[in-house]
């Protein structure tokens, strides 16, 4: 048994931390409650796994069919998370994990939805897993209007309005498309999805603003397109798609795209089909997203502009879409006019993860949504594009990530904080459920960083840190990127961690005094305990969790 002698006391200490967590803190929906799934060094015995297993205070439940894994089964109240990451430096255990629930990825039941290669390339269906979109969001799509009739648009469709008018140029608040090229672009992004018929999008859950800048004869005119963005960013469009452009520089076409991104609207724009690196406008501007179209391979599309004023590609060499006749039909050629929806729907998804609710457009969001859309892109061959193909599955896994940076500081405290472990807790605001836990290491000096996954809005956020009374951050906003804390100030004496500095914490420094090493009872982190850990506990005496 030369191996527990190496482990024993170290392992207690372990099992002593994980028994003083209080209930309250430790449920999660993220795994089974009081289950772990343990694998141990191949070179342990069965008799020393065992050993470990029942010294734990876990009863083993099943050894795994065909793998060296164990499920064991604890405290249902017990913090999982926290336990698994104390295993793990255990000597003798391999690895310790939650065991995860998983589930079914969300597949829409529009007929032609499996057939629809580009979405399943950018990985959509598993970012529906995670989300699926919100209404309150508009995708405003500038064209040539949308067949408003359309069995797989209506139910999304806004009430738009026709900048282009007839052939004479009369406006009125009738989008309807005769030219077909609105209709397609309006069904690549935004599509009713899940609804029997059809096709699916991105976003299956955006609404559709159609906003018609051609006239019916197909003439576009500067000034119509100009008075279309600026009617687009005033009924409180997040995203506008413009698959359209020109070679020409248009001050006045500059300063509307930058008027809508200071509005917090996200412009997206096709880079064009010259199969050249000619700049094409708005796609060239600053402040629009440009994008090239390829291949499911990520090549470049035979048609598509390319160069480094481009940003992303998406793949329109393969799409179905929403017909003006009515129906639908397919196209194998590689715009650009296919592949800026698919962005623009993309961004559409994004802004509703990021924002805290629909009256929350500014250009902050706006930026968010356009680096975790560049940020996320899948690499392309050629490096025609500056970063590459979109990936949905990539950008809505990274927005549903919420890091908090923060930085404790436990007064009177002038030992190493990176000797020290926190544990956040999730919660809904005056809950005392855990929705989701986290066992971080600071720095020295205090900082500490820890990611949190699939809660968006706000929450209360539990602090549990040794030597001190434990803390809550009321109301703390859970989107991407996440919130800065900045300092946070601890009031230290709560040895036994139970909310309270009273008798116990005072007799347990008593208990404690002049020995040294690390342990709760030294307060002030000098390594003895003493005078100055006694004095804190009184000068504390009586103080609760705030």
């Amino acid at each position: 048994m030369r191996f527990f002698s190496l482990l024993t006391l170290g392992f207690a200490l372990i099992l002593t931390a994980t028994a003083q967590q209080k209930p309250s803190r430790s449920v999660s929906p993220e795994y089974v409650p009081g289950q772990l799934v343990v694998q141990f060094e191949p070179t342990l015995s069965e008799s020393e796994r065992q050993f470990l297993i029942a010294n734990m205070g876990a009863r083993l439940s099943r050894r795994l069919l065909f793998s060296e894994l164990y499920l064991l089964e604890v405290h249902p109240a017990a913090d999982i998370r926290a336990l698994c990451h104390s295993l793990s430096r255990v000597p003798g255990i391999k690895s310790a994990d939650p065991n995860g629930y998983i589930q079914l990825a969300w597949n829409p039941d529009d007929p032609i939805f499996p057939n629809q290669v580009s979405l399943f390339t950018v990985g959509a269906p598993q970012a529906w897993d995670i989300f699926t979109g919100d209404p309150n969001y508009i995708l405003a799509v500038l064209d040539t209007g949308a067949l408003l009739s359309h069995e797989d648009l209506q139910a999304k469709l806004l009430n738009g309005f026709d900048f282009g008018g007839n052939a004479s140029g009369v406006r009125d608040s009738d989008p309807s498309d005769v030219a077909g090229h609105g209709t397609i672009v309006s069904g690549i992004a935004g599509a009713v999805t899940n609804n029997s018929l059809g096709i699916a999008c991105i976003c299956p859950n955006s609404s559709i603003l159609p906003v018609k800048v051609f006239r019916d004869s197909g003439q576009g005119i500067l000034t119509d397109l100009i008075d279309g963005i600026a009617w687009a960013v005033q009924q409180g469009a997040h995203v506008i798609n413009m698959s359209l452009g020109t070679n020409t520089v248009f001050a006045a076409l500059e300063t509307a795209v930058n008027n809508a991104w200071n509005s917090g609207t996200v412009v997206v724009a096709a880079a064009g089909n010259n199969n050249n690196s000619v700049a094409f406008y708005p796609a060239f501007y600053n402040n629009a997203i440009a994008v090239a179209a390829c291949h499911q391979d990520g090549t470049k599309s035979n048609q598509s502009n390319f160069g480094n004023w481009v940003d992303v590609a998406a793949p329109s060499g393969d799409v179905r879409y929403t017909r003006i006749t009515g129906g639908y039909g397919r196209d194998q050629n590689g715009f650009t006019s296919y592949a800026s929806p698919m962005v623009a729907a993309q961004a559409a998804l994004l802004y509703a993860m990021i924002a805290d609710g629909p009256t929350d457009r500014n250009t902050t969001r706006a930026q968010i949504v356009r680096q975790i859309i560049e940020q996320t892109t899948t690499a392309v061959p050629g490096n025609y594009v500056t970063h590459g193909m979109i990936n949905v599955n990539n950008a809505v896994q990274r927005a549903s990530q919420v890091t908090v940076n923060g930085k404790v500081q436990i007064a009177g405290f002038i030992g190493a904080y990176d000797q020290l472990e926190l544990q956040l807790h999730l919660r809904n605001i005056g809950s005392n459920t855990n929705l989701q836990s986290r066992t971080v290491t600071p720095d020295a000096e205090g900082n500490f960083s820890a990611t949190f996954n699939g809660y968006f809005g706000n929450y209360d956020l539990y602090i549990d840190i040794p030597r001190a009374l434990n803390k809550r951050i009321q109301n703390a906003r859970m989107r991407h990127p996440g919130p800065s804390l900045n300092i946070i100030h601890f009031t230290p004496g709560d040895v036994n961690n139970d909310g309270i500095i009273s008798d116990p914490d005072l007799i347990s420094v008593l208990f404690d005094y002049s020995l040294t090493g690390s342990r709760n009872s030294d307060l002030n982190g000098d390594t003895i305990v003493g005078d100055a850990d006694l004095l804190m506990v009184l000068f504390n005496f009586g103080s609760t969790e705030e």
